[in-house]
Formats: C-alpha cells, sequence, structure tokens
C-alpha cells in the first residue's frame, strides 16, 4: 500500500475522533513527530504501531490497509461508521480520505431538540435538507431550514441549529 493514502486514512480516522495530534500520538504512544510523518506518508508505521492506531481508532487493521481507491466500491450498511447520541444519529458515508483526503460525507438524522451549540469546522460545508426542519445559526443571522433547502457556508466562521422536525441531511465537508 502507498504509504501517502495509508498516511491519509490514519489522519482521517484521528480527525474523525476529534483528536489533536498530539493527544493521538499520546494515545498510541508515538511523538508528534512521528505521527506527522506517518500521516504525511513520509514514513510507514511499523506493524506494532499499526495496531495501537487500529485499537485507538476502533478499526480492524485490514481497513487501513485495503486500497479503497478502485473503480467500485460497495459498502453495506452493516460497515458504516455511526455516530450516536441521545436524539441524534450521523451515518460516515465516505470518511475524509475515501473520496479525497479532504472531504467527507455523512447522513444526520436528530430528533426535535436536538442540534449543535455555536461550533466551528476547518471546512465548507454543503448539507441538502432531506427531511423535516431546524433552524441554522450562521454569523449572528438565523435561517428557517426545511426539505429541499440547501445551504453551502463556510464552517470556520461560527455555525449552530436546533431540530424543529424530525431532521435527515446530507453533507459534504471540504476540509480547507
Amino acid at each position: 500500500m502507498d504509504r501517502r493514502i495509508l498516511g491519509e486514512k490514519i489522519r482521517s480516522e484521528r480527525q474523525l475522533l476529534g483528536l489533536s495530534i498530539e493527544r493521538f500520538a499520546k494515545q498510541i504512544g508515538a511523538s508528534k513527530a512521528t505521527l506527522q510523518r506517518i500521516e504525511t506518508g513520509a514514513k510507514s508505521p511499523s506493524v506494532e504501531l499499526l495496531a495501537e492506531i487500529s485499537h485507538v481508532c476502533r478499526k480492524p487493521i485490514h481497513e487501513f490497509l485495503a486500497d479503497n481507491r478502485g473503480d467500485f466500491l460497495l459498502q453495506n450498511s452493516s460497515a458504516l461508521r455511526k455516530i450516536t447520541g441521545e436524539d441524534f444519529e450521523i451515518t460516515i458515508l465516505s470518511p475524509y480520505g475515501q473520496i479525497s483526503s479532504n472531504i467527507l460525507v455523512n447522513h444526520y438524522r436528530g430528533d426535535p431538540g436536538a442540534g449543535i451549540n455555536p461550533t466551528q469546522d476547518k471546512a465548507y460545508h454543503w448539507v441538502y435538507i432531506l427531511k423535516g426542519a431546524c433552524t441554522f445559526e450562521y454569523e449572528s443571522n438565523s435561517y428557517d431550514l426545511k426539505k429541499g433547502d440547501l445551504i453551502y457556508y463556510d464552517a470556520r466562521k461560527t455555525f449552530s441549529f436546533k431540530v424543529l422536525q424530525t431532521l435527515e441531511n446530507i453533507r459534504i465537508a471540504i476540509r480547507v
């Protein structure tokens, strides 16, 4: 496997976990410099280090080594990663590194009252509302969104949303 692709997969998984490079390096027992070299493809991880990365990410080693960049990819629903909370579920349809190192695609489903408190992300977001309604706040402006609406915004600026009616959307995040 190409070291660069492996490094992109490792970086993508670390970012999905919301871990800084320093914290992730500590958890896997590596230096920050070593992890940076692995994530950029300058170095391959040892088998032992890849096992630690696999353990921390809760993914089998073969998923890091599989070449998913062919002409066709089938992901069964049981293989899709889900992040769940009391009133929401996020399904990662395509993690960073699968389509491109800077693109993530997810499906969000939230119950009334669910949402995200004011936050920022190092990405541009494209969101299409499949079902339901929410209030979206962006840079001190409020927008009522419903089924069929589409928004695109620079998520490096503060945004938040609150679900009004059971909401489903597709989000494409383009990391900058």
